[in-house]
C-alpha cells in the first residue's frame, strides 16, 4: 500500500506505513517521520530543507534533500480559509474551522470545548456533502460531492492544531458526510489518529457516527473499529416516522439496524450512543417515546438527546429548554439511560446538523 501512495497522502499513513514509504524512497525514515508531525503541528511547513530530520539525514546521504524535495509535498495540511469563533463564558469557545481541498471544495470542522474548556473535541468531516438525505441535516442539501481520502480527514486535525494551537483530546466523525459510506478511508484515518507514533489519540476518545449503514456496521470488526466508540443517529424507532426523516431507513429498516448493532461488541460498562433529535411535535410524542424505549430494551444504550438546530431548508422550530427537559425526563422514566447534548456553535451554523455549504447542489456551486 505505502509504496504506491501519492506524495500528498503521507498524512494518511500510520507511523509504520510512513516509515516504510520513506525508507523505500529515501533510505532514511524514522527521524523524518518524527519530524513531520512535530513540524506540521507547529507554525512550519513540511520543507525538506528546513525539517531537522531531513537535514540530518542529508548530511549522511548526499543528494537526499533533492530526492526528498521531489517527493514531499511542501504543505500537505489543508489551508484554513476561515475560522469562526463563538464565545461562551460558561462552556468555552467553539471554533468552526473552514479548510479547502486541493480542487477548491470547502470542508468544515468544529473544535468544541468540553468540561469548561479543560479539553477539546474535534468534529471532522468524512465527505464533501452527503447522500443520506436526512431531513434535519443541512449537509444533506449539498448531495454527495465526493469522498475524502484518509490524509484529508487527518489533515483537518493538523490544520486545527496549527491554526488554534489547541490539540484536541477527542475526535468524533460527526461532521459533513456519512462515515460508513466511506468506510475504508475512515478506518485508515482512525488508525492514523490512534497511532502511538503520531497523534496518539486514545481509541476510547474516538467516536464514529453513522445514520445506520447496516452494511458498514457488519464490517465494524473487519475495519478495525472494535476499540473505538460507536454512535448511531436513530432519532425515531418507528419505521414510518424514521423513513420520513431519514431515507436510509427505507433500504435499511429498524429491524435490520437493531440486529446489526446487537452484534457490535462493547467493553463491559461501555454503551453504544444513540442520537435522538428533539423535533417538537414529531419525535417527542408519547407514542414515539414508548416505541423508542421498546426498541432500545436489552441493548447497551445511552441516548444522546440533541435539540433540533434550525437549518434554512426546513421550517421546524428549535425546541424550548422545557420541551427538551420533558423529553429527557420521559425517557428516564421509561428506564432509558439518557443525557442532554448542550448546543454549541449554532450562532454560526456550527452545531449538530448545521454543517455544509448550502450554495452547492450535487457538487455545483449555486449563485
Amino acid at each position: 500500500m505505502a509504496g504506491n501512495v501519492p506524495r500528498a497522502d503521507l498524512l494518511g499513513l500510520t507511523g509504520a506505513e510512513c516509515i516504510a514509504w520513506l525508507r523505500s524512497h529515501l533510505g532514511h525514515a524514522d527521524r523524518i517521520h518524527r519530524a513531520v508531525y512535530r513540524d506540521l503541528m507547529a507554525d512550519g511547513r513540511f520543507e525538506p530543507g528546513r525539517v531537522p530530520a531531513f537535514r540530518l539525514a542529508a548530511d549522511q546521504s548526499p543528494g537526499l534533500i533533492e530526492r526528498a524535495a521531489a517527493l514531499a509535498v511542501p504543505d500537505p495540511v489543508p489551508p484554513v480559509i476561515d475560522a469562526i469563533r463563538v464565545e461562551d463564558p460558561v462552556h468555552g469557545t467553539t471554533i468552526k474551522v473552514l479548510t479547502r481541498t486541493h480542487e477548491g471544495h470547502r470542508l468544515e470542522s468544529v473544535l468544541i470545548p468540553m468540561g469548561g474548556a479543560r479539553h477539546h473535541t474535534l468534529c471532522v468531516s468524512t465527505q464533501v456533502g452527503c447522500r443520506m438525505g436526512c431531513t434535519f441535516c443541512h449537509t444533506a442539501t449539498m448531495g454527495l460531492v465526493r469522498h475524502l481520502a484518509p490524509h484529508e480527514i487527518v489533515g483537518q486535525m493538523l490544520a486545527v492544531i496549527r491554526h488554534t494551537g489547541i490539540r484536541p483530546r477527542n475526535v468524533v466523525f460527526m461532521g459533513m458526510g456519512e462515515p460508513l459510506d466511506n468506510p475504508e478511508a475512515v478506518a485508515q484515518a482512525v488508525r492514523v489518529f490512534t497511532d502511538p507514533s503520531g497523534l496518539a489519540i486514545a481509541p476510547r476518545h474516538v467516536t464514529v457516527s453513522t445514520v445506520g449503514r447496516v452494511d458498514g456496521l457488519a464490517r465494524w470488526d473487519e475495519l478495525g473499529l472494535s476499540r473505538i466508540n460507536l454512535a448511531v443517529s436513530l432519532t425515531a424507532a418507528d419505521d414510518a416516522v424514521r423513513s420520513a426523516l431519514m431515507p436510509v431507513n427505507r433500504a435499511m429498516p429498524l429491524a435490520a439496524l437493531r440486529e446489526a448493532v446487537s452484534r457490535i461488541r462493547v467493553a463491559r460498562g461501555d454503551r453504544i450512543l444513540f442520537a435522538v433529535v428533539v423535533i417538537p411535535g414529531v419525535t417527542d410524542q408519547p407514542a414515539q417515546l414508548d416505541t423508542l424505549a421498546a426498541w432500545l430494551h436489552g441493548l447497551p444504550a445511552l441516548v444522546n438527546l440533541i435539540p433540533y438546530n434550525p437549518i434554512p431548508s426546513r421550517d421546524w422550530r428549535a425546541p424550548t429548554d422545557a420541551e427538551v427537559t420533558a423529553m429527557w425526563q420521559a425517557l428516564v422514566d421509561r428506564g432509558i439511560h439518557t443525557r442532554l447534548r448542550i448546543t454549541k456553535g449554532d450562532a454560526v451554523m456550527a452545531a449538530c446538523g448545521q454543517l455544509g455549504d448550502g450554495r452547492r447542489r450535487g457538487g455545483q456551486a449555486v449563485a
